[in-house]
């Protein structure tokens, strides 16, 4: 993936990281309230772990660039 789409989606994961963990869950408590850097750690975290199952799912490439058999 492009480092524009990466960055797209770890910003997009942290939004949503904040929210749930954060807005969301006010009744249920967290043992400790991440900070901000903790939730860009884990968007990161999660955006790379998308990334790889994105490169997974490519079919593999023999050397003359032919999906392989």
């Amino acid at each position: 993936m492009d480092q524009k789409t990466v960055r797209k989606l770890e910003r997009e994961l942290e939004q949503a990281i904040a929210e749930i963990v954060i807005a969301r869950n006010k009744n249920w408590k967290f043992p400790l309230r991440p900070s901000q850097h903790t939730i860009q750690m884990m968007a990161k975290a999660a955006a790379a772990v998308y990334e790889a199952a994105v490169e997974n799912a490519k079919p593999e490439r023999d050397e003359k660039g032919r999906a392989g058999e």
